[in-house]
């Protein structure tokens, strides 16, 4: 055996025996404490109307954390965000969470929606939210399994402007009817994530 292939034997060793090993969740952050209350622990919401943190893409955590210490996002909490918290606390933040699964609570969806839902959900939504909401194109949230009380409430602020459309939204919302919305509340309420 040549000294090049028993350089790449181990190699690969070292790379599989990486792979096998569970990555480590990193430490909460101190500043996780202030998001706690709400947001749980492990990031699974522990308030009514507020969206679980576990397993979302850092990026978007980042973005909605900025938004909402700078009061461009409305959340129904005062100060939502410490404003003195730094661009590097509100990363570490969205990593932490990022990296969290927890156990989710079962929600009270309604099943005739969640399957009206369905074809709206493939010609409007799954370009973006993919997979039911648990995957992502166009930097879109994970929303799966968000609380439905949250997703309603996201709807709502969507339609009546109290929310800016993200990228592509706003087309996927024309002509939708109430009925609709709530239909795809249920939906997304509906998946796994």
């Amino acid at each position: 055996m040549s000294y090049r292939t028993v350089l790449m034997i181990a190699a690969l060793a070292v790379a599989t025996s990486a792979a096998a090993k569970p990555r480590k969740p990193p430490p909460a952050p101190a500043s996780a404490k202030l998001c706690e209350s709400c947001h749980g622990i492990d990031g699974v919401a522990t308030a009514p109307g507020v969206p679980h943190l576990d397993g979302q893409i850092p990026d978007n955590t980042v973005d909605a954390l900025e938004k909402f210490k700078l009061g461009k996002r409305p959340s129904t909490a005062p100060q939502h965000v410490d404003p003195a918290l730094t661009a590097e606390e509100i990363d570490a933040l969205a990593k932490y969470y990022g990296a969290q699964k927890g156990q989710r609570p079962e929600q009270g969806t309604d099943p005739a929606k969640v399957a009206a839902a369905e074809t709206t959900y493939n010609n409007r939504c799954a370009k973006c939210h993919q997979e039911g909401g648990r995957d992502s194109d166009h930097d879109a949230p994970l929303i799966a399994g968000q609380p439905l009380d949250y997703l309603k409430a996201q709807t709502t602020a969507f339609v009546t402007g109290k929310r800016k459309f993200p990228f592509l939204m706003d087309e996927a919302y024309q002509g939708l009817t109430a009925d609709d919305l709530d239909r795809l509340s249920h939906y997304f309420a509906a998946q796994k994530p």
